[in-house]
């Protein structure tokens, strides 16, 4: 070996030393940074979870969350519909700047969203389960989503690296139960990512969306239980803004929402009296419901059973909510969209092992579904884009409240499925809110009045209040730039 020969092997020797010492720094540093798994259902609202209270509603697999991380008792949604929630939990921003205002909008795919962000910065991003927005998912390496509403058996998804077909079109057939298909799938994907990059994963259920198609393991779950009726089940709507239309109401009540997928039990609810037949379907309904629910909290079992298997769970945030909140009898409604706080509230569940204190609760902070966007961007050291309109909710989750944190939420439902166009703010105690295509008002002292039953708008005693709020509330249109009603 000539002495050329022994220099240039040196040099080769110390060159993959070097390229050795600087990669492994950065490998490591890669797969230390936090894995995402974001678990959103559809229609799922705090009282039908056991760690919110519920005694008929077991769910030890979500009460897991609570337990070992933290749970969030004012979390609200901006729009709580399925498709607009989605896109603001994309983009971070109210549904007049991000475009979709209504279920059957086609999202803009161009605009910024947090999965792309994430994606910029290294992360593998993945969406499974339910998409909704039309348009081709963007900002994600890997996809696997329901065409529109999808079906609780065989289901047909729409994968990345096949042509897209918007709305209903396209798709492959998965033979079996959708909730656990989605579930199958994201761990499927699990277990072929990339292990030198961190993940961010969103599991998106249908359940518990109605039809109520349950999985058959559950057919018979609280058949013969009565389950009980929520105080408000018999509501007539006395002064508030449902009066003007209670006749259709009080008439079509059983027919609203996802009831017409009992047709023989609607028959014989209408040979009943009102009130018998509301409370006959409301049984009818909630145990369909609740069956979903019993499927829906098994699967998310099994993530939470794979993270600790793979010896990912000390690195892994896991977050839980639904699109919207859901009446489930509340008001006599079996759907969402109105203001109300069934509707309106959301469930929120974050697990952050070694930073979160287990079994925190908060029951103070006003947050919304804007906040999840930069959460996750923050949470992954990620900058949060100025015009983002949420905040991160990564002090609070760490035990440091800011003092500046907002005291009121504003909410916008652009009207649809025979439901009025409805906005306004909410504040701890109080809310108000406005319909303006009739303009008509209403205000709720939420500390004496949580049922939401005597509207207070107009009342002497209470105007110095409802003009506080009013301002209140137009500070909120004018900073989130939200443009007056015609």
């Amino acid at each position: 070996m000539n002495t050329q020969t022994t220099l240039v092997r040196s040099l080769v020797a110390v060159a993959m030393a070097l390229t050795a010492e600087c990669c492994i720094p950065t490998i490591a540093v890669a797969a230390d940074r936090l894995n995402i798994l974001f678990i959103m259902a559809d229609d799922h609202c705090q009282a039908a979870m056991s760690c919110y209270g519920s005694k008929t509603a077991q769910t030890p697999n979500i009460d897991r969350l609570a337990v070992e991380g933290m749970r969030f008792n004012r979390a609200f949604a901006t729009n709580s519909l399925c498709g607009p929630s989605r896109a603001v939990l994309l983009t971070g921003r109210y549904s007049h700047l991000n475009g979709f205002q209504r279920n059957g909008h086609r999202f803009d795919g161009g605009q910024q969203t947090f999965p792309k962000l994430l994606q910029q910065a290294g992360y593998q991003t993945a969406i499974v389960g339910k998409w909704h927005l039309k348009s081709q998912p963007t900002g994600f390496d890997y996809y696997n989503v329901m065409p529109d509403q999808g079906r609780y058996f065989d289901c047909r998804l729409k994968e990345s690296g096949t042509p897209w077909e918007d709305g209903k079109r396209g798709g492959v057939v998965h033979k079996g139960y959708l909730t656990d298909v989605i579930t199958d799938v994201a761990i499927d994907w699990l277990n072929r990512r990339k292990t030198d990059k961190p993940f961010m994963l969103m599991v998106h259920h249908k359940a518990p969306h109605g039809p109520h198609h349950p999985a058959p393991r559950y057919k018979n779950l609280f058949k013969d239980k009565p389950i009980p009726e929520p105080p408000t089940l018999l509501d007539d709507y006395a002064g508030r803004m449902p009066e003007p239309i209670a006749d259709r109401l009080r008439d079509s009540r059983l027919l609203i929402g996802r009831l017409k997928e009992y047709p023989d039990e609607l028959a014989r609810a209408k040979q009943m009296g009102r009130s018998e037949g509301t409370r006959f379907m409301y049984q009818t309904h909630i145990k369909g419901y609740l069956r979903l629910v019993a499927s829906l909290d098994e699967n998310i079992g099994r993530l939470l059973a794979y993270l600790d298997r793979k010896g990912l769970a000390e690195n892994t945030v896991v977050i839980y909510t639904s699109d919207n909140g859901f009446f489930n009898g509340q008001h006599g409604f079996f759907n969402k969209m109105w203001m109300y706080e069934p509707s309106m509230t959301l469930p929120l569940l974050v697990r952050w092992p070694g930073k979160i204190q287990p079994g925190k609760v908060d029951d103070d902070a006003l947050v919304t579904m804007l906040d999840v966007a930069p959460s996750l961007l923050d949470l992954a050291g990620v900058p949060v884009p100025d015009e983002m309109q949420g905040r991160s909710l990564k002090p609070l989750l760490t035990g440091s409240a800011p003092d500046d944190w907002r005291q009121s939420v504003y909410y916008h439902y652009y009207g649809q499925y025979n439901v009025p166009e409805n906005f306004g703010v909410r504040t701890k105690r109080y809310k108000l809110i406005r319909y303006p295509t009739r303009d008509r008002w209403e205000l709720f002292d939420l500390q004496s009045d949580p049922q939401e039953m005597h509207n207070l708008f107009g009342l002497p005693e209470h105007v110095a209040l409802t003009a506080r709020l009013q301002a209140d509330l137009q500070r909120l249109r004018r900073m989130y730039r939200e443009p007056e009603p015609n």
